[in-house]
């Protein structure tokens, strides 16, 4: 069967910085992947005038082919990728990259195409933007003064003819993801002008309506996903019920996502939130592929050394040693539902006060990015980091300032719990302090946990909640986690001893669609007490009191865990949809028929080419 090309337009073509780059990693380096994808391309955006080493242009572990403003051309680019410069008046950079999986042996490549888009030709860019308009609704003009939208609406046209000028003929038709929004405007300009030389992919990461409405809203998860439910049983639509959302960009571009020739989600509530969109979605297959979840080999011995490095690290800043260890790895944002992380520990502190038993909650996030070793040193030294606290940067910054005063406030009244928040990224001495032992890293506080949590109000998979499932930990998440999808997937839904879900959804009584849109926060507050207390029994239920109990949480994690791999993922899931993309007989049918004797624009090769010209050929 013969190999397919795939392109995948995303911010993190160069820098993995969150959840779409550790996406990527998982599926560029497995070996599934690579047997039925032969050539794969990363396309996103760059800003020349941020000054960086042209070895590092593409970011780590990669080599730099073409740059016309190094003066670099290691494959004789010049005369297909120049003229496009030229044209539309951007820098156009060219590469590989290799993907490392750390603790593994998993490699992946891929190609890296960068384009600067800050001194874009106007004339191109407004053509491009009418077209966008005249064809599916998309009014430019509102959004232009965010630049996240301004950015991709300029990438699309050069990507597209960068794109051409890169593939060869036996290599189309070409999968094109749009990884979330940011891709859909170069699949549109491909499903406009493009229909036989791509396929295009709207990989649907999260659904930008459905964050803006859970996150925005005192009723979060509780409110939402009930409206949602409700509605679409009565055949309703967002705008029917929460009105027009048309002023957000990520929502006008997202509701055309039906034009393209796939839809992947990552989690059931995702697809369901695609499909409240509006009825053209209705009509649109939407597959599921879960995110692939780490499956490293971890052993009691791995295990026990781990928590041993940990329970010295909160001994040195508690003064005791606690029995349980529990971890919150995440980002401080209101969809990540971090203020139910305390109400369980405020439960678990009176369980645990009754039968003795100590425990400690380390919330590992930073809304300031990566502190300096010698500022941790500093702070670690001067007030006791991270035990103690100060206002402003290299210590508290932005929502971490909040996160702080929910954490003296805990820690003030709870003694059997305690919790202590690392706003740093990365954890090792270098990073976290010299308290930390020698030779821990972020692996050791994964296998070290004993408890996880995840209890988000949005969270479309949540790779993170899961990561120390296989180091036997007990994994808490809600109801509306992707991942939770997964888990029973693979378990025919009997779910694991190794998760527990925490459902802040689930209501007293029924109500009319009225009733649940006047939902708020004293009716959500009250759910989450009585949850949390329930997570809580749960906890105490089933957290291990020995080794033995230890080595069989173990042994369930490490029995559900390769089940949850990429390989498996894409296997089953992602691999069939390609091909079945790919290979469909059926004429492709858009809501626009092209104006009669209308073809592409292509780019004049010559550098005083300024004005399109109408395609004549494929390209090679």
């Amino acid at each position: 069967m013969k190999k397919l090309t795939a392109v995948h337009v995303t911010h993190e073509a160069a820098e993995q910085y969150g959840g779409i780059g550790t996406v990527l990693e998982g599926i560029l380096t497995s070996p599934v992947y690579q047997d039925h994808v032969e050539r794969s391309i990363l396309i996103g955006p760059f800003a020349e005038h941020i000054h960086v080493e042209p070895s590092e242009r593409l970011g780590p572990r990669s080599k730099l082919l073409f740059s016309s403003m190094d003066g670099i051309d290691e494959l004789d680019l010049k005369g297909r990728l120049q003229p496009i410069e030229w044209a539309f008046d951007v820098k156009i950079i060219y590469g590989r990259r290799e993907f490392v999986v750390p603790g593994t042996d998993r490699t992946g490549e891929a190609e890296v195409v960068l384009i600067d888009v800050f001194k874009i030709n106007q004339e191109r860019l407004n053509k491009f933007k009418l077209r966008l308009y005249e064809r599916l609704g998309i009014d430019s003009k509102r959004y232009e003064s965010a630049w996240e939208y301004e950015e991709y609406v300029r990438l699309a046209v050069p990507a597209y003819h960068a794109l051409l000028a890169l593939l060869r003929r036996e290599q189309l038709p070409c999968l094109l993801f749009s990884h979330e929004f940011m891709g859909l405007p170069t699949a549109f300009k491909c499903i406009m002008d493009g229909e036989s030389q791509f396929r295009t992919i709207f990989h649907a990461h999260e659904c930008a309506m459905a964050r803006r409405l859970v996150e925005t809203h005192p009723g979060h998860d509780t409110r939402f996903y009930n409206v949602l439910q409700r509605a679409q049983a009565e055949g309703r639509y967002v705008n029917d019920v929460f009105g027009d959302q048309s002023d957000s960009f990520r929502h006008a571009l997202i509701s055309q996502a039906h034009l393209c020739d796939g839809i992947i989600a990552v989690g059931d509530y995702t697809a369901e939130e695609v499909h409240f969109l509006g009825p053209h979605f209705d009509r649109h297959r939407i597959d599921m592929v879960y995110n692939g979840v780490p499956a490293n080999e971890v052993t009691i011995q791995q295990r026990t050394r781990s928590r041993r490095m940990l329970t010295d690290y909160a001994e040195a800043l508690l003064g005791w040693r606690p029995d349980v260890l529990m971890t919150h790895v995440t980002r401080p944002v209101v969809s990540k539902g971090l203020w139910r992380d305390f109400t369980v520990c405020h439960e678990l502190d009176a369980r645990f006060a009754a039968t003795g038993r100590t425990g400690v909650l380390f919330i590992l996030t930073t809304a300031g990015g990566r502190r300096r070793s010698r500022d941790v040193r500093s702070m670690e030294v001067e007030y006791g980091w991270p035990r103690e606290h100060r206002h402003g940067y290299p210590d508290l910054v932005g929502p971490e300032i909040e996160l702080n005063e929910m954490v003296e406030s805990f820690n003030a009244e709870h003694s059997n719990v305690q919790v202590v928040l690392v706003n740093q990224f990365g954890w090792s001495r270098h990073r976290i302090g010299r308290r930390l032992p020698v030779g821990m890293d972020i692996a050791d506080l994964r296998a070290a946990t004993d408890v996880e949590f995840g209890m988000a109000t949005y969270e479309p998979f949540g790779i993170s909640p899961l990561e120390p499932l296989g180091s036997g930990a007990l994994c808490v998440i809600s109801n509306v986690c992707g991942c939770k999808g997964f888990v029973e997937y693979v378990t025919d839904g009997r779910g694991s001893p190794n998760v527990i879900v925490a459902d802040f959804t689930r209501l007293d009584r029924p109500r009319d669609l009225d009733g649940l849109l006047e939902l708020g926060w004293a009716e959500r507050d009250e759910i989450e007490r009585r949850v949390c207390a329930e997570v809580a029994d749960e906890l105490v239920h089933r957290l291990p009191r020995d080794d033995a109990g230890r080595e069989a949480l173990l042994a369930s994690g490490q029995e559900i865990v390769p089940k949850l791999g990429w390989d498996q993922v894409l296997e089953h899931r992602l691999i069939g949809m390609l091909q079945r993309v790919v290979e469909s007989d059926e004429e492709l049918v858009h809501e626009w028929p092209p104006s009669e004797g209308e073809q592409p624009e292509e780019v004049d090769p010559s550098p005083e080419g300024r004005r399109p010209r109408k395609r004549a050929a494929a390209p090679r």
